[in-house]
């Protein structure tokens, strides 16, 4: 994990939520016990938590609030009533619904979290996670929560109490109309009070932006979702109201090094707000996590925070995932920065990009462990883009290799490029990019990366054959669907031949994906059977395994 030079860490491994209690000791709690500090966190005194541990057993996702009055409330997940289909299954009629139960309870203790009240049921839906809870100047407690509707997604919904956690009602039903699997829809919110007494609500979902919705009735009623301009990967945000009134934002941006990644979560950041969370101050990373050490999935980085007003200017900052145990002053943050380890683009097309719904990993994921396990401090941009040929990568260049200052860049087109668009009215009759103009594309793109000293691996495309999609598409003359090397021979295998020559005169390593396949003996092993052109999780396998040993000798050389 990787921190900001101002930050400290903390002595303990409590994930929080913290609060204050009257005699200013430190408040926390997980499933077995709930804790208590007056030592800055140094040492605790813990006490039971739940009397009945085999019928009540919290989840990791908590929220926590010590009200005005000094009625402490927890409120936490109960995984002993966890249930849901078999096989997990996700949609299906009302006896399918049924199955999904993932109780919401709180805990209220009034003697500042030594014993506990018995458990109170607030909702049985599916309910997956809480982390946000405040109490208005009307001294009304509102607990951001959420569970899946019959759409088959998640939905926010507030549970509001007006006696301390007695008794609750709930608000409208936020849906924000789109998704249909177990972490779509809007879900893991968060909440502040405005200055003029207005709710202001965020909300994770799957459009890159965190959506926020306003409350002007204490949170009995809220606002449509509407989308933001903070940029979000998919992942939960926290809010929290400072002692001085300024809003402080805690969450998982898109990572600096890969601005269009939709899901890792490496990189923790903090903006402040003074203006109720309408114009932010530009985020700070304040904790990281490129699995330098260890390869890890994207979930377990630096995500699912906590964030704590222990004192003005005493931040805490804790983590469910990744492990972030750190305090910092806010006004110490802005003259440094966590350093970016080396970064690799891998630019080209749809034979890099991402394919969620067709291959367990592509080749840039599958690279990461083998980088790992050499010790390689590394990120990876992945920039595929379905479609596109040597003239899109041209067009491009400049914002999606460049501005990302790489330091090492892996390029591989050709497929689109030697494409004749026999389907189209009129047919073609020649590639997309004639092959001198794909040279001269290459071309261009080398000399620039060699002018910023820049490495470059060249990859050839790998061979295409037929399946029933290619040939309803594309058999027709030049084509020929009898032969199966009908696309190869055409013009593809000179396409490749045109990278191996370019790859000798300008003196750049070469990963012939384009050979290996045909080597191999049986090249349509490592394609997917529905489109072949596109490689399977095999062909995916073939190229991290070729292109790794490649990679660790050219950046170990720009270490040397």
């Amino acid at each position: 994990m990787h921190l900001h030079p101002a930050a400290r860490v903390l002595p303990f491994r409590h994930q929080g939520p913290f609060t204050t209690r009257k005699d200013g000791g430190i408040l926390c709690f997980d499933a077995a016990s709930s804790h208590v500090s007056h030592d800055d966190g140094a040492t605790w005194t813990s006490h039971p938590f739940v009397a009945d541990s085999q019928r009540f057993k919290p989840s990791t996702e908590t929220a926590l609030l010590r009200t005005r009055a000094g009625t402490v409330i927890a409120a936490w997940i109960n995984l002993a009533e966890k249930q849901f289909a078999a096989g997990w299954q996700w949609g299906g009629g009302p006896e399918v619904f049924a199955q999904w139960i993932l109780p919401l309870y709180i805990s209220r203790s009034r003697d500042e979290g030594v014993t506990w009240e018995a458990p109170l049921l607030i909702n049985r839906p599916w309910c997956g996670c809480v982390h946000s809870i405040i109490q208005t100047r009307t001294g009304r407690v509102v607990l951001v929560g959420q569970e899946i509707i019959p759409a088959w997604r998640h939905a926010t919904v507030m549970f509001l109490s007006d006696d301390d956690g007695l008794t609750w009602q709930r608000s409208n039903v936020l849906d924000i109309g789109s998704g249909m699997h177990d972490h779509a829809g809007a879900c893991e919110g968060t909440v502040i009070e405005r200055h003029d007494g207005s709710l202001y609500l965020l909300v994770r979902n799957e459009t890159g932006f965190l959506h926020e919705s306003v409350s002007d009735d204490d949170g009995s009623t809220w606002s449509e979702l509407q989308p933001t301009a903070i940029t979000t990967v998919k992942c939960c945000p926290q809010l929290t109201t400072l002692t001085d009134g300024t809003v402080a934002l805690l969450w998982n941006p898109p990572p600096r090094y890969d601005p269009a990644e939709p899901v890792t979560r490496d990189e923790l950041a903090l903006a402040f707000s003074r203006d109720d969370g309408r114009t932010w101050s530009q985020p700070v990373i304040v904790a990281a996590d490129y699995s330098r050490v260890r390869a890890l999935p994207e979930h377990i980085r630096a995500s699912y925070p906590y964030l704590y007003e222990h004192r003005p200017g005493e931040l805490w900052i804790t983590t469910m995932y990744g492990d972030v145990r750190i305090k910092l002053d806010p006004a110490k943050l802005s003259n440094d920065e966590i350093p970016l380890p080396p970064l690799i683009v891998l630019f080209g097309d749809s034979t890099t990009a991402r394919r969620p719904a067709e291959v367990q990993s592509v080749y840039g994921d599958r690279l990461k462990p083998l980088l790992v396990a050499a010790g390689i401090d590394h990120t990876i941009a992945n920039r595929g883009v379905p479609g596109n040929d040597t003239s899109h990568a041209i067009a491009r260049f400049d914002c999606d290799v460049l501005a990302l200052h790489p330091d090492l860049v892996v390029i591989q087109f050709g497929l689109n490029d030697a494409a004749v668009d026999v389907w189209r009215d009129p047919p073609a009759s020649q590639p997309r990019v004639a092959r001198a103009d794909y040279v001269a594309n290459l071309e261009s793109m080398i000399r620039r990366l060699k002018e910023r000293n820049i490495a470059i691996i060249l990859m050839t495309p790998n061979r295409m054959y037929w399946s029933p999609l290619l040939l309803e598409r594309y058999d027709r003359p030049p084509y020929d669907g009898a032969n199966p090397e009908s696309f190869n021979q055409l013009h593809l295998d000179n396409y490749a031949a045109a990278v191996r020559a370019l790859a000798v005169r300008e003196n750049l390593p070469l990963i012939d994906i384009n050979q290996t396949y045909l080597d191999s003996g049986n090249p349509a092993q490592f394609l997917l059977k529905r489109c072949m052109q596109h490689p399977n999780d095999a062909g995916h396998q073939l190229v991290a395994d070729l292109l790794a040993p490649v990679m660790i000798e050219q950046l170990r050389q720009r270490q040397r």
